[in-house]
């Protein structure tokens, strides 16, 4: 099962926005704040999803 993390990331500023059960309802949202919400719409390209496998661990051992 997956989940899709929406994160609006301006240099280092990254803010998540929420995680979605599918693709569709993230890229949703994301049109939405791209062109309605203050702070957002003046930075359209800054959005990105991430497709994550839930139940997984995820952390990098360097």
């Amino acid at each position: 099962m997956y989940v899709y993390q929406l994160t609006h990331v301006r240099g280092v500023e990254i803010k998540v926005i929420g995680y979605f059960g599918s693709w569709k309802k993230a890229q949703q949202v994301m049109k939405k704040y791209r062109s309605q919400v203050q702070g957002f719409k003046d930075y359209p390209r800054c959005f990105k999803i991430k497709k994550l496998r839930v139940n997984q661990d995820d952390f990098y051992y360097g």
